[in-house]
């Protein structure tokens, strides 16, 4: 699993741009699965069917992760450019980036020893950032990135201390690990005849740009699941004092994030009830939110498709989340694919 999630976080994907990582991807689960296919807005959907006619269940993790778009070029040959999904741009300057056809570059900002009044103290506007190429004008500039080209943060995966690892789309990309482990797991079931779902595994996209409605709905309206579960990072907020975690929940290393509700949804209350049940039978180890202020995830767009699906929320919690360096650890990811595995696989589950 670590050699298969270093793979996957090394391939640069950003949202509406994911063709390298589902390229990865479908090699990985191709063997296993009895169709491969895109929907027309890019989300892959692979099948594995038992030969009866049962429950159809949908599982869903993104291919995509933040990054940037170049909307100009100055005469000075600096690239200027939108952002992809939300990302902390005060910890943008310095980090170097990489675009899809391998160019690299620095994100430059203005420096902070020459700001003045309260500019310390605000955010870095998108408008202020742009891209270092090492050109000395326009004309070179271009030589080497177009307006419209997409990028990411340059690629890293650097374990940690214990069971830590640290890398660029980390959280999104360990989410894609525990569903390749969850086709392959599927595959074996079906050969011994235990399968007893219908089981579309989606790896969608444009997940990090969608501010309203997620482009996995598309394969939710064409699927017509009754049930769908959601992978997906979790942000922490362990660096804070205890009143806070009290208020915030998750924290790395407290196992897999399960989430009640967000901003988008209320989850299914059964499944909810029934997953606390599944960790605490299994003893696999589990954690919850205690507020209901979260962004929210996909299953916003999933529960309301067609005429409804009922919906669940499985988080990996992520430091750092959409930044060059999101750091997660093992035993979570461990916890969430055991989870995954008996939720959809175990028959008496």
């Amino acid at each position: 699993m670590k050699e298969l999630l270093k793979t996957l976080a090394l391939e640069c994907a950003p949202s509406g741009r994911e063709k390298a990582v589902a390229e990865v991807i479908e090699r990985t689960i191709a063997p296993y699965c009895d169709s491969v296919t895109y929907d027309k807005i890019g989300n892959m959907i692979a099948v594995i069917k038992p030969r009866r006619k049962c429950e159809r269940v949908m599982v869903c993790a993104h291919m995509d992760e933040v990054g940037f778009m170049v909307r100009s070029i100055d005469n000075d040959g600096r690239a200027h450019i939108s952002l992809l999904g939300e990302v902390e741009t005060r910890t943008l300057s310095g980090r170097r980036v990489r675009f899809l056809d391998g160019t690299v570059g620095i994100v430059s900002t203005k420096p902070i020893h020459v700001m003045s009044g309260n500019e310390e103290e605000r955010p870095t506007y998108e408008d202020r950032i742009y891209i270092e190429l090492g050109a000395k004008n326009r004309a070179e500039a271009e030589k080497l990135v177009k307006i419209g080209d997409f990028g990411t943060f340059d690629p890293k995966f650097r374990p940690l201390a214990g069971d830590t690892v640290a890398g660029k789309a980390m959280g999104g990309r360990a989410c894609v690990c525990a569903l390749i482990g969850l086709v392959k797991a599927a595959h074996a079931a079906k050969k011994a005849k235990t399968l007893t779902k219908e089981c579309y595994f989606v790896f969608s996209v444009k997940r990090e740009i969608v501010k309203r409605t997620f482009a996995v709905e598309t394969a939710a309206f064409h699927i017509c699941p009754e049930t769908a579960l959601i992978l997906d990072a979790t942000p922490v907020c362990d660096y804070l004092d205890r009143e806070k975690e009290a208020e915030f929940g998750a924290v790395c290393g407290g196992g897999m994030v399960l989430a009640p509700a967000d901003l988008k949804t209320v989850y299914d209350r059964e499944l909810f009830a029934s997953a606390v049940m599944l960790c605490e039978k299994e003893a696999i180890p589990y954690q919850y939110p205690t507020t209901a202020s979260g962004v929210g995830n996909e299953g916003g767009s999933v529960h309301k498709s067609g005429i409804g699906v009922r919906t669940l929320s499985v988080g990996i919690p992520t430091r750092n989340l959409h930044s060059g360096a999101e750091i997660i650890k093992y035993r979570d990811l461990d916890a969430v694919s055991a989870f995954i595995r008996k939720w959809l696989l175990d028959v008496e589950g």
